[in-house]
């Protein structure tokens, strides 16, 4: 069985056995990850009826989101994998939200905070531009696209694995993607005096 975890947006989790849907949990809170993790994966188990050693590979959103929410997804799901020795596979966010769309010609966009997008466009099901960070202006380069919303949850991201690996694909790199340095910058340091 397939668990699947994503804190790009709110805090989501999902168990496929198969390609089959079981169980889907989500808090729409896009501040309380921390807070939630832990439910919402105790709770996708419990409405499921498994264990954690029934749990056979574990898919993550690798993003790219904004930085704090994003790593307590990712930090939860490698812990699982690495405490019970099984795959874990890591996608990426606005892939995830493309595949349902099979074929056509769409720009799928998030929000980056700071007035920008992360921002990837895909054509007959492959991706051609990003991802990246944009302007909202910037997407006007891309008329010839129909835009998509990138908010992205636990069944997308499973979803994802679940087509990617049957599919060969490569879904070893469980970096975060952030596309951008993190709000923060270090300390001008103290100033001493005297």
């Amino acid at each position: 069985m397939l668990l699947a975890i994503d804190t790009s947006a709110g805090t989501s989790t999902a168990v496929f056995a198969g390609d089959k849907l079981l169980g889907f949990v989500e808090y729409d809170d896009p501040f309380g990850h921390a807070e939630s993790i832990g439910n919402a994966i105790a709770e996708v188990m419990a409405k499921v009826g498994i264990s954690a050693r029934e749990v056979t590979a574990v898919a993550i959103g690798r993003g790219p989101a904004p930085y704090t929410g994003l790593r307590v997804g990712m930090a939860a799901g490698t812990s699982f994998a690495m405490a019970l020795g099984i795959p874990i596979y890591a996608v990426m966010n606005l892939d995830a939200v493309a595949l349902p769309h099979g074929q056509a010609r769409i720009l799928v966009s998030s929000d980056a905070k700071r007035k920008e997008l992360f921002v990837a466009t895909y054509d007959l099901g492959e991706r051609v531009f990003g991802p990246s960070v944009l302007k909202p202006e910037a997407l006007d380069q891309f008329s010839g696209f129909d835009q998509v919303d990138g908010k992205c949850n636990a069944e997308l991201v499973g979803r994802y694995a679940l087509w990617a690996k049957a599919a060969g694909k490569d879904l070893s790199d469980s970096s975060a993607l952030y596309l951008r340095s993190p709000d923060v910058a270090p300390s001008a340091g103290k100033r001493v005096t005297g």
